[in-house]
């Protein structure tokens, strides 16, 4: 019996320990970790950390020893190489920042994450393309109730550009749970095509729904925006979910038609209209900070270009610099690219640039794969493709807020970066593992 590890040739197989072949303690550990992310909020006073942080060590461990061991290699994949370097960079950056003490949680955080995100790469078995995100979309959609049992009375403020009442569920603020709702909804509707049974269409359709209406009653513009770039994603490269996607598309434009032709004053459709309207000049709002905290970002990024102030510096350098924010300075930029300029430089931002390069050639060699027969390589193509897209609904939503050291985000975030591994490494082609 043979293994075939990613990034080797079909043609070269591997001998594969028997531990290997027979083991699912990785796969497991992996899947307990997607299990405990409605969990993310608590904290384990031991270690100071969230559970799900907590949780990622175990499989990350795994994962080292099965290549300290020499069981796994290292799969041949460009947003590895890009993940890798940003963690080497990160740590050269907290050494050399304005503060090392502020950048060591996060340090440790990014070693956890980084070693889980591997651990999911390694994890990957035929199946799990199908089972590994039929639970995580199912995980979601008990996260988008936990919020959706806790809402309370939206009302607009200030012509919408504020909305007191919204959903926060098992997340410090809403606009993190519109992060998670926004990247977990292109996977939602693969797997909802594809599920292949009633019984689990019905399970995945229902928590399409709750992750839809929890994204929408976030009320986090950004999000939206997160969504819709991710659904068109889907829509453009994957032919097989065209049909769900302009079903949903018409039920979007419904909704929107809806609240913009109804009074202000129409309970939930009227505050959605007041929201909606504010996107065509968000900068009306008298209470958003974000044009000055960007304005702080960009002035450390400029005195600190290459590596930046450390990871997590921002709030500190802020705090002491004579800048408008300074009086009680926000833990991030609110900004994906400023965040990672200001605090890990043009160093970070270009290896993000590489992981975001591999994602664009995973998706081109999903893209030009050869059609196999059969209903599996269909499924594999379809799921592999919402993989992408709900990463390049993190990066469209990157360009409006930063809520990705949030645990529960940072769980999916980080699995979805291991799955995009597995898909890059594939290339267009299903693994024998």
């Amino acid at each position: 019996m043979t293994q075939t590890i990613v990034g080797t040739r079909a043609s070269a197989p591997v001998a594969a320990p028997a531990r290997v072949r027979s083991g699912r303690v990785l796969p497991l550990a992996v899947g307990g970790v997607i299990v405990l992310l409605p969990f993310g909020g608590i904290s384990v006073p031991v270690v100071g950390m969230s559970v799900v942080d907590a949780a990622m060590a175990v499989p990350a461990a795994l994962a080292l020893r099965a290549l300290a061991r020499d069981e796994a290699r290292l799969p041949s994949s460009l947003i590895l190489s890009g993940l890798s370097l940003g963690l080497a960079a990160c740590v050269v950056s907290a050494a050399v920042g304005v503060d090392p003490g502020d950048s060591v949680k996060l340090v440790v955080i990014s070693l956890l994450t980084f070693g889980y995100g591997l651990a999911v790469a390694q994890a990957y078995r035929p199946g799990l393309e199908i089972d590994g995100l039929d639970l995580l979309v199912l995980v979601g959609g008990i996260v988008a109730a936990m919020a959706l049992v806790s809402a309370g009375s939206l009302q607009a403020v200030d012509a919408g550009n504020v909305v007191t009442g919204r959903l926060t569920g098992p997340f410090s603020q809403p606009n993190e749970l519109g992060q998670f709702c926004a990247a977990l909804l292109p996977v939602a509707v693969a797997c909802v095509v594809t599920s292949g049974s009633r019984r689990r269409t019905a399970a995945l359709g229902l928590a399409a729904a709750l992750l839809a209406t929890a994204c929408v009653l976030s009320m986090s513009r950004g999000s939206w925006i997160g969504a819709l770039t991710g659904l068109a994603f889907l829509a453009v490269c994957e032919p097989a979910t065209r049909r769900v996607l302009a079903a949903v598309g018409l039920a979007i434009v419904g909704t929107i038609c809806a609240a913009m032709v109804l009074p202000t004053t129409t309970p939930l459709l009227g505050v959605l209209g007041s929201r909606i309207r504010t996107l065509g000049d968000p900068t009306q709002n008298q209470y958003d900070d974000r044009p000055l905290i960007w304005a702080e970002a960009w002035r450390q990024a400029t005195e600190h270009p290459w590596l930046g102030v450390g990871p997590g510096g921002f709030p500190g350098v802020a705090a002491r610099s004579a800048s408008a924010v300074s009086a009680d300075p926000p833990d991030h930029p609110h900004d994906l690219l400023l965040t990672v300029l200001a605090e890990r430089g043009v160093i970070g931002v270009a290896l993000g640039a590489v992981v975001v390069a591999g994602c664009l050639l995973a998706t081109r060699a999903q893209l030009f794969a050869a059609p196999r027969p059969g209903s599996a390589p269909r499924a594999l193509r379809a799921r592999s493709l919402a993989v992408i897209a709900a990463l390049a609904a993190v990066l469209a939503h990157g360009a409006f807020d930063m809520p990705l050291r949030n645990p529960i985000v940072s769980g999916l975030v980080w699995t979805l970066l291991g799955a995009a591994i597995v898909v890059e490494s594939n290339r267009g082609e299903h693994p024998r593992w």
